[in-house]
């Protein structure tokens, strides 16, 4: 019996800490970003569900300039998103992959790794988000 409630306490604490896609789904604004700092005036949002994600740059009067979205998977902690959909300038990333460790405390969302242009090329990035209630 004392197995048995070992086991038991043992894997609900291993499921307690683990991340899963819902720690993930609601919306996100940046925070900060080593890739592309967050500029005054604009805000970058990344909308996520049980599936995709799409990202979204705006300038101060609410015009969006930017953004990319796709198809995402999360295992083992790390979050790799497929970029399927872009805008105009974002359009040399679609088809391409980015590969996060990711990681949540409260209303904070943290991502560290890279986006994958190709084989050869992989362009380091780290991002702060904060969940938008």
């Amino acid at each position: 019996m004392k197995t048995k409630t070992f086991f038991f306490t043992l894997l609900l604490i291993a499921t307690s800490c683990m991340l899963s896609a819902q720690n993930l789904e609601g919306t996100w604004k940046a925070v900060e970003s080593s890739g592309n700092p967050v500029r005054e005036g604009y805000t970058t949002l990344k909308f996520i569900t049980s599936t995709h994600f799409i990202w979204t740059m705006s300038d101060k009067d609410g015009n969006i300039i930017s953004g990319a979205g796709g198809t995402y998977t999360l295992k083992d902690g790390i979050y790799t998103e497929t970029i399927l959909y872009t805008l105009p300038g974002m359009k040399n990333w679609k088809g391409k992959s980015a590969v996060y460790e990711v990681k949540t405390e409260g209303k904070r969302m943290s991502i560290s790794g890279y986006l994958e242009f190709d084989q050869d090329r992989k362009v380091q990035n780290s991002e702060n988000w904060e969940r938008v209630e």
